[in-house]
């Protein structure tokens, strides 16, 4: 790549007035820094052996890290599909509240709130996820512990509705892990390896709080309640699409079986990206229903 550089800035030597020259190579300058397709031999950092090309250079600046959007590289599916994911959950509040707002008179100001911190979870861990894979910095962990806060609290909220006491409980212990894990991901104490097991258990233990509040809610109300207090089919769903896009990312399949085909377009992280979104709106869905069934029954509290 940097010969083909050096072969055309060379020949810009034939090209006469002075500014023309300087105008032309400063473009090409551009181009070449936002087209590039470097081997993964040519890049220092990469945490999949199986993408063996389309790398973008280390650029060592921000600008040019932005100008490396409008090319066609391994990120692009990458950016796109988080930059349009958090489009649609930043957008996506005011035409749902005001379909929601006449729908029921029981409803209240909680579940705004509700609604508002799973949209604001979503949107910010696509936004992170987008900026992340523009920038290679450390905000993609930030925006999945983001995510995992904003989805649990709705969940809690509508599965406990009649039992204010264990919402309160599940609230306190969810917000009290992700603050944990935020600090774990933004304290450069814990970004040493010595600590990678703390920040795995921290991170497990979130996952966890998603987990045992269903596991808890069925105990007490039983499988009929719940599926449709927490839409339990949808979250399902939801899991699946996740469960599905991280096993073809950890098994780094389909690039493992066909190098170079899917190093652009088509790659594990790109699906899993693209699954991830798709559990995004499945969560919602399952959200939106359960909303109806706690207000849509005078009865929602009697067990």
């Amino acid at each position: 790549m940097e010969r083909i550089r050096i072969y055309f800035l060379n020949q810009l030597d034939l090209f006469k007035p002075e500014l023309y020259r300087a105008y032309v190579r400063k473009r090409l300058e551009i181009w070449l820094r936002i087209t590039h397709n470097l081997s993964s031999r040519l890049v220092p950092r990469r945490d999949n052996e199986y993408i063996l090309s389309g790398y973008r250079a280390v650029s060592w600046s921000y600008k040019r890290s932005l100008e490396s959007i409008l090319g066609i590289h391994n990120e692009t599916v990458n950016i796109f599909s988080h930059i349009i994911g958090s489009i649609i959950f930043f957008t996506l509040p005011m035409p749902i509240y005001r379909s929601l707002q006449p729908r029921y008179t029981t409803a209240t100001t909680a579940d705004v709130v509700v609604f508002s911190t799973f949209f604001f979870g979503v949107a910010i861990c696509f936004a992170l996820s987008a900026i992340f894979h523009i920038f290679n910095n450390h905000s993609q962990n930030l925006g999945i512990v983001i995510l995992m806060w904003g989805s649990t609290i709705p969940c809690v909220y509508y599965g406990f509705f009649c039992t204010p006491h264990l919402q309160k409980t599940y609230y306190t212990l969810v917000s009290i892990l992700a603050a944990g894990c935020v600090y774990a991901t933004l304290h450069p104490a814990f970004r040493c390896p010595k600590y990678r097991p703390y920040r795995a258990a921290m991170y497990a233990g979130l996952g966890l709080s998603f987990v045992i509040p269903i596991i808890h809610g069925i105990i007490i109300f039983g499988w009929e309640t719940q599926m449709w207090r927490m839409s339990l089919d949808w979250m399902a769903l939801m899991t699946a699409f996740n469960l599905v896009g991280a096993a073809l990312y950890a098994m780094r399949i389909p690039e493992k079986w066909y190098p170079y085909r899917f190093d652009v377009w088509g790659a594990s992280h790109q699906i899993m990206h693209c699954l991830v979104v798709c559990a995004g709106i499945a969560h919602l869905y399952g959200l939106l229903r359960a909303f109806d069934h706690v207000h849509g029954h005078g009865d929602a509290c009697t067990v």
